[in-house]
């Protein structure tokens, strides 16, 4: 379920390498897809779960909102 997080609002998710962190830049309520570092990356967004699009400050990354917690 998401958190309703909002667009500027500090988020972070488990990766391989620990934490990643980042800012919300934009939210998806329906299927999205976008090229991140060469690479096509899909997520279902959905109203109960939405996929968010976040700034590490060096790259782009695109999760749901189940995947995130709040900075």
């Amino acid at each position: 379920m998401s958190k309703g997080f909002y667009a500027g609002a500090a988020a972070s998710w488990a990766w391989e390498r620990g934490e990643g962190h980042g800012r919300v830049v934009e939210r998806f309520e329906r299927r999205v897809q976008r090229t991140i570092g060469g690479k096509r990356i899909v997520r279902k967004g959905s109203p109960d779960n939405p996929a968010y699009l976040i700034d590490t400050g060096d790259a782009h990354v695109l999760k749901l909102g189940s995947e995130l917690h709040r900075d």
